[in-house]
């Protein structure tokens, strides 16, 4: 079940937010446990990305997230051009190349910087924004890792799913 966490930023949705971003990298380990080093390369259906292609796939879009988050805690409302998760910043960093414990291993990292650098802010600084060129919106600290947790939940509810259905 989608969590339902409001875009308002109060403590209550703030500590929702938080717990969910903690909780994803034990949910990926769990999910993934029972799979051999080929079933995490193979797609999980056909026209599917492999559980390691998801897993780069939560990489690059968390890679952007946090650096936009970073960026309004350091710069006055920083702007972002226009580079997607997947089209742009896959291409580049290619980490679907990766093994999958090595990328684990990483996500695990960079979400425990993560929630240091959020566990640590004011309200104020939650509300700090960014600029994205496309968007007319200015998206806060808040809205911006509300986004990252629905997302990687949403994609982990998928992934569920799907191996449900292989095993």
């Amino acid at each position: 079940m989608k969590p339902k966490i409001s875009t308002t930023p109060t403590k209550a949705n703030i500590k929702k937010v938080l717990q969910l971003l903690e909780e994803m990298p034990g949910h990926l380990e769990r999910l993934s446990a029972r799979l051999s080093d080929a079933e995490l390369r193979k797609p999980l259906d056909e026209g599917e990305r492999s559980f390691t292609e998801d897993l780069a796939h939560l990489l690059n879009s968390e890679a952007l997230t946090a650096q936009m988050i970073y960026m309004a805690l350091l710069v006055e409302e920083p702007y972002f051009d226009d580079v997607h998760p997947e089209r742009h910043w896959g291409k580049l960093v290619r980490f679907e190349q990766y093994s999958f414990a090595d990328l684990v291993a990483y996500y695990k990292f960079r979400r425990t910087v993560l929630l240091n650098v959020l566990r640590s802010l004011t309200d104020e600084q939650w509300e700090r924004v960014i600029r994205e060129e496309g968007k007319q919106r200015k998206e806060s600290v808040y809205w911006r890792a509300r986004a990252l947790a629905l997302h990687e939940h949403d994609h982990l509810t998928d992934l569920q799913g799907k191996l449900a259905k292989i095993k």
